[in-house]
């Protein structure tokens, strides 16, 4: 029988192999394969080392560039461009459990077409709640949205401290991380689902591609007659109002604020301010959105039992022109009262529209914050 050599490579996918060899040839045959194949081995290892290696230098060379680029935000005569998201709220009176947190991102603009979108760069959230902190850092590609990196520390109120990094490929795969600790609190998935979470939410402030549906169907309530819905309105704007005062006076109070820093390339810059307030419920929202050229306020008020908009206010300045608009709802949203200076009026469709998307927002939010 002649002599003959079988053997079978199996490649994994991370570049090694695995060898199965069945031989009556010469053993010198056999060594010779063998130190091919291992010889294979280590260029393929080093190779994976090196592009690994040429990942984890390019990420700390964009997330120096993104700490520099903060460091000059709205410096220069430049517009800032950033938005930060500020959500505090008392988790248990008696404790007392008072959480705040903020979120800040810095993004990049461009126009195509007259549409202005929005892409964040770089994420940092603060976190405390009875003496525990945490702090964490998200480095984004504002080309494609793809998360880079990843940091979080975390301290209890005891002073035990957790730090992690997490760095990922261009297809979002983790490809190093480090950890002071075995506790780690955290994964390479959980970072990055709070990672696309934190997006989600910047989508949803900055209107990029996220609108909420509206509701054009009625909801069959029964409907209070006109004279008195009025009075209800009026008697619930004014305990809203009032409720707001004490809340802004509380030692912690409840509320919920976005604040975005845009335009200023081809258009003056431009802040927007949108503050929500909330007991059990978000029973009232104000949005004010102001540059050199215009001034806009608007206020939504919510039913306290079931956050439904019951009334909606506009008001508009611009080159010398002032016009307000009131809208009043029945229980199924229909507006039943408009009030303006101006011929230009919509039965309140797109402040419905305003009050959902900024609804949503709140909602989203404080689902997470809760957790």
């Amino acid at each position: 029988m002649p002599d003959f050599t079988c053997f079978f490579v199996s490649i994994w996918q991370d570049g090694g192999f695995f060898l199965f060899l069945h031989t009556n040839h010469h053993t010198l045959i056999m060594n010779k394969l063998f130190a091919l194949l291992m010889t294979l081995l280590v260029v393929t290892t080093a190779a994976a080392q090196n592009g690994k290696d040429a990942r984890i230098k390019e990420i700390r060379s964009a997330y120096s560039q993104a700490k520099k680029k903060i460091d000059q935000n709205g410096k220069g005569g430049k517009s800032p461009k950033d938005m930060r998201i500020i959500l505090n709220y008392l988790d248990d009176e008696d404790i007392p459990l008072y959480t705040e947190m903020t979120l800040d991102y810095y993004f990049d603009e461009s126009s195509t077409d007259g549409v202005t979108t929005k892409r964040p760069y770089f994420i940092v959230e603060n976190w405390t709640c009875h003496g525990h902190l945490r702090y964490r850092e998200i480095l984004v590609n504002p080309k494609d949205q793809q998360i880079m990196f990843c940091y979080m520390r975390g301290e209890t109120d005891g002073g035990f401290v957790v730090e992690t990094r997490y760095y990922y490929d261009t297809d979002g795969k983790c490809i190093e991380e480090k950890h002071n600790t075995d506790n780690n609190w955290t994964s390479n998935g959980s970072e990055v689902e709070n990672a696309v979470y934190y997006l989600k939410l910047f989508n949803m402030a900055t209107y990029n591609g996220y609108f909420s549906p509206l509701d054009t169907d009625t909801k069959g309530k029964t409907t209070t007659p006109k004279a008195q819905r009025m009075q209800q309105i009026r008697s619930i704007y004014a305990q809203a109002k009032d409720k707001i005062a004490k809340n802004d006076k509380a030692e912690m109070p409840n509320g919920m604020q976005v604040i975005i820093h845009d335009l200023g390339d081809d258009q003056p810059p431009r802040t927007i301010d949108i503050k929500m307030y909330f007991d059990k419920a978000c029973y009232f929202i104000s949005h004010r959105s102001s540059s050199m050229s215009f001034d806009g306020y608007s206020e939504y008020l919510f039913d306290p039992k079931d956050e439904s908009l019951i009334f909606s206010y506009t008001r508009g300045r611009e080159e010398g022109n002032e016009y307000e608009w009131r809208y009043y709802y029945d229980e199924n949203g229909k507006c039943i009262e408009t009030k303006s200076n101006s011929e230009d009026t919509d039965d309140g469709f797109y402040d419905k529209r305003a009050a959902k998307d900024f609804l949503a927002i709140f909602k989203t939010m404080l689902s997470d914050g809760e957790d």
